[in-house]
């Protein structure tokens, strides 16, 4: 009986799987028309587009490089012979911070270096007697921040000057350096001449006012023959008038080189402020070794970049916008120039300020990053047209690529406008448009046709149709 059971369960069991392989095997036969049906393509779906309002011209668009116009690498100097080497003792700014007229910078070994706008580098101590047009730009920015220069005339350092000087150290921080020891020495003996002068001068006119004869008057000779007479009081008081007149103006003069000055190597001057800082190079504490800062002045520019089949029939003062992909904000501009054709891609100019190379100005930034290595592939030339936005451009556009669509004709309004693919001509030679109206109902829209730009047309509905912003267009399927 058991091994009755056993056949019987094993009989079962095998009739059960080829019942079940015959039922799979079954479903994956199919019939040629049932292969048809599955492989056959979806149903055709009508493809819509809406009806916008916008404004088409002819235009022009390429790609452009947005940069800092000019970048100064700050290389501090020693601004006195005792400092022997220089270290980073104060950090006043990071990088990323924005730096305004009469701001500090950083100390170098003691010595404070801050910023002033001006167009020239100093390049020079500017000291009490000096004149020039970097006196000029020194007394302007220090009038910029509330110290006036008295009745100093513009590019003379005087004591109006010195006062303004003095005032903008003591609001940083620390003592204005002056001109040193052997200024201060000639003053000095200058002040005592003119001391001795005045004792002499008040001497004389105590003994004119006494009627006493000066001293040696009538006195005998060493050989006991009379001395010339001496000169009488009038005279000897007129000579040591002029003798005090004299001193007083070697003082005036000694003075007047001597006080408060601004060293070079304490002072940056830029053209634009404020200015950004772009890289801080050197920790507190560590000696200074080339540029110890790196700043960023002026507006953003924009340089673009046409083929020359581009640029044939752009002429400066065309509209321009500038678009960032990246913030998706346009900002609108003109076309100032056209350049020569290059392959040097654009960028700003490097100017280093303090150090051996104080004031040399390098090309493009990074010494062309973009130019293709000697022997490499030559990049195809193109031709720069610098654009001039109508508004500054955002920081946040600095160092993107952006699109720059230059305008070819007057802006014009905006006009009603379709996609070029939903404009069809039917049998009888009109220009039309099908309309989806609401539950995919078609209306057939004779419309007349306008400006086309960047793939769009200018529409007006005729012989009575309806087209409004918003609707639906048919453009495909």
């Amino acid at each position: 009986m058991a091994r009755r059971r056993r056949t019987l369960l094993a009989v079962t069991v095998v009739s059960a799987v080829l019942a079940g392989g015959g039922l799979a095997a079954s479903s994956l036969v199919k019939s040629p028309a049932e292969r048809a049906a599955d492989t056959a393509p979806p149903p055709l779906t009508l493809l819509t587009a809406p009806v916008t309002r916008q404004v088409l011209a002819q235009s022009t668009v390429t790609r452009g490089q947005v940069y800092p116009p000019t970048q100064y690498n700050v290389s501090p100097v020693a601004a006195s012979a005792d400092v022997t080497q220089l270290y980073v003792s104060r950090l006043a700014v990071r990088s990323g911070d924005q730096v305004a007229n009469g701001q500090l910078l950083a100390e170098v070994s003691g010595q404070p270096l801050f910023v002033l706008r001006g167009p020239v580098p100093a390049y020079r101590d500017i000291k009490p007697g000096s004149t020039g047009p970097d006196v000029a730009e020194l007394q302007a920015a220090l009038a910029q921040l509330g110290y006036g220069r008295g009745g100093d005339p513009s590019g003379t350092y005087g004591p109006g000057t010195a006062e303004a000087v003095t005032g903008h150290y003591r609001h940083l921080g620390y003592s204005a350096p002056t001109t040193g020891a052997a200024t201060q020495q000639a003053v000095d003996a200058a002040r005592k001449a003119v001391e001795a002068d005045q004792q002499a001068v008040d001497a004389l006119k105590a003994q004119q006012a006494a009627g006493a004869a000066p001293a040696g008057t009538g006195t005998a000779g060493a050989s006991g023959s009379a001395a010339p007479p001496a000169a009488g009081p009038e005279q000897q008081l007129a000579a040591a008038r002029r003798k005090l007149a004299e001193d007083r103006e070697t003082l005036a003069q000694a003075q007047a080189v001597n006080g408060p000055m601004v060293p070079a190597g304490e002072v940056v001057f830029l053209p634009e402020l404020p200015a950004v800082v772009t890289a801080v190079n050197a920790p507190v504490g560590s000696p200074v070794s080339g540029p110890l800062l790196s700043l960023t002045g002026g507006q953003l520019a924009v340089t673009g970049q046409l083929g020359p089949a581009q640029a044939a029939g752009i002429t400066p003062g065309m509209e321009v916008e500038i678009l960032s992909e990246t913030t998706g904000r346009t900002v609108r501009g003109t076309v100032a120039e056209l350049g020569s054709p290059t392959t040097t891609p654009p960028a700003g100019r490097v100017i280093a300020i303090g150090g051996p190379a104080a004031g040399s100005a390098a090309g493009p930034a990074g010494a062309n990053p973009g130019a293709p290595a000697q022997g490499g592939p030559q990049a195809p030339a193109f031709v720069p047209v610098q654009i001039a936005p109508a508004e500054p451009l955002p920081p946040a556009f600095s160092g993107q690529n952006v699109r720059i669509t230059v305008l070819r004709g007057a802006r014009p309004e905006p006009v009603l406008s379709v996609p070029v693919a939903a404009v069809f001509t039917d049998a009888a030679g009109q220009t039309a448009v099908t309309r989806v109206a609401a539950a995919g109902r078609r209306i057939t829209v004779p419309v007349a046709t306008g400006v086309s730009a960047n793939g769009y047309v200018g529409v007006n509905a005729v012989g009575g149709g309806e087209l409004a912003e918003g609707d639906q267009v048919a453009v495909g399927r």
